[in-house]
């Protein structure tokens, strides 16, 4: 009766009764004359009197009815005896999100996490996301919001860094070489080829792979710089201006044509709150001495004429 109440109980019995009822009646052909045998006997035992032969379809089904009762209940002991819930096999695939130039993108993962991702941008995790461990893979710009789970850590993996954490908020920035994690709130470990840390909030850890030393280092950040562009926001703190323009590049979906006579190694300290491309371009061309000319998705940048 408990495999019966079983999920896969009903398909089998009823494949089982199927099967067997074909074979019982396939195999139950018999040339032999059974009435008129069991009436010569019973003449020899009583010579007086009369048996009336029983009908040929009576019989078939009596023999068909005792061979399938002995073999169901046969059938029934077994599985009852040998049965052992199977637990279902997950299949694993890696689902990959991505964002194009002058898009984000908002994720809801299973565990209630939560990832803005910037433009440009990809990231990886698996379909079996939370059954076991919490992991993402990260190459471009996302801002994590981590939902706490003591048993499994949520970890970041990008560019030879890995970044653990439990319950908290933080930015992870790698491109080109470059990775830089800024904690906004909570604790992180962050885990680098030669040294490991573990980061307080306002704190950001920087590797440059580029340099010579490609250790972590550790700085004060400012908040608004680093995490403002999830808001629309744009802050820069001594930046070289060409830095500035690829990341222009990226988050407004344009490709820039650039002057080679104009200094790019300047840096900008400033900041633009929900401003449009146009109004961006004004405000450093103003201080970096160059025009420009935006012709749908192409931006024209010129060296001012002094």
């Amino acid at each position: 009766m408990e495999w019966l109440e079983q999920d896969d109980s009903k398909e089998n019995f009823d494949r089982f009764l199927r099967e067997h009822w074909k074979n019982v009646e396939s195999n139950s052909a018999d040339n032999t004359d059974y009435p008129l045998l069991l009436e010569k006997i019973h003449s020899k035992i009583f010579p007086e009197t009369k048996i009336r032969p029983l009908w040929p379809w009576g019989r078939y089904c009596k023999i068909a009815v005792s061979l399938f009762l002995l073999l169901a209940s046969a059938f029934f002991i077994k599985q009852a005896v040998d049965y052992k819930k199977q637990d279902p096999v997950l299949s694993e695939r890696i689902i990959e999100k991505s964002t194009g130039e002058g898009e984000k993108l908002r994720l809801n993962l299973p565990d209630d996490s939560k990832i803005t991702l910037n433009a440009n941008s990809t990231i990886y995790f698996s379909s079996l996301y939370g059954v076991k461990e919490r992991i993402v893979r990260l190459s471009g710009e996302a801002f994590f919001e981590i939902a706490k789970d003591s048993l499994r850590p949520f970890r970041v993996e990008t560019d030879g860094i890995v970044t653990t954490a439990l319950g908290t908020a933080f930015n992870v920035f790698a491109r080109s070489g470059q990775v830089s994690v800024a904690l906004t709130e909570g604790r992180v470990a962050v885990d680098g080829p030669q040294s490991k840390m573990e980061l307080e909030p306002g704190q950001l850890a920087r590797m440059d792979k580029a340099k010579a030393i490609s250790g972590l280092r550790v700085e004060k950040f400012d908040a608004e710089k680093i995490t403002g562009w999830k808001e629309g926001r744009l802050g820069f703190d001594k930046k070289p201006l060409k830095l500035i323009l690829e990341d222009l590049e990226r988050w407004y979906g344009v490709e820039m044509n650039i002057d080679p006579r104009l200094n790019l190694n300047r840096r900008v300290i400033g900041a633009f709150r929900n401003k449009n491309l146009t109004d961006v371009l004004t405000g450093l061309g103003f201080s970096m001495g160059f025009e420009f000319n935006i012709n749908h998705k192409e931006v024209i940048i010129k060296k001012n004429r002094l």
